[in-house]
């Protein structure tokens, strides 16, 4: 199965006007930035599951039978984006939040809408380990603001019409989808 990056949303300050506009449009809803992996979860037959980095190397997470279990509502063929909360956050293990389909029973999803993704998605069944990422239509600043900065970094905004496409693994390349996290010592915003 061919390899999909992820798109990479791109980074910008958090105004709070410039958020406010995106909600007041109705053309956007918003997740939280989570703390975690990016991981694409490729599938091939029933029960096969390959956990693939943005920059297209095997990841080093073993997931437990638990896990592994929940993940067989992903059928054979497929490609879907989680974040896994794992490695970087101290006290949640084993959690992978979905929250894009690249390619869905063999059949890629590039030039569909991201709100086709979020339909399919919505149609499985979720568990204690693998969980759909909740969207927000609104208190776009306020879901920013609850922001802990290690859990939850910020909040991710998403044009509901915007295109998957394949991307890059290192550079933010679509300017349908927009990050807004809490300044660290690492970086200002």
């Amino acid at each position: 199965m061919l390899f999909y990056y992820p798109n990479r949303p791109i980074l910008i300050p958090p105004d709070k006007k410039q958020i406010l506009e995106f909600e007041k449009s109705g053309q956007y809803i918003a997740e939280h930035k989570f703390n975690g992996d990016n991981i694409t979860i490729m599938t091939g037959t029933h029960e096969d599951y390959t956990f693939w980095n943005r920059d297209k190397t095997i990841s080093r997470y073993q997931p437990t039978p638990e896990v592994l279990e929940e993940l067989s509502v992903i059928p054979a063929n497929s490609a879907v984006n989680v974040e896994l909360m794992h490695y970087k956050t101290k006290t949640i293990k084993n959690i992978l939040k979905a929250h894009c389909i690249m390619s869905w029973e063999g059949k890629p999803l590039l030039g569909k809408r991201w709100s086709d993704s979020r339909n399919i998605l919505e149609t499985l069944k979720y568990g204690k380990h693998f969980q759909l990422s909740p969207i927000y239509t609104k208190d776009f600043w306020k879901l920013f603001q609850d922001a802990d900065g290690s859990i939850i970094e910020g909040i991710v905004i998403k044009l509901k019409e915007g295109k998957l496409k394949h991307s890059t693994s290192k550079i933010a390349d679509v300017a349908w989808m927009l990050k807004v996290r809490k300044p660290c010592k690492k970086y200002p915003f």
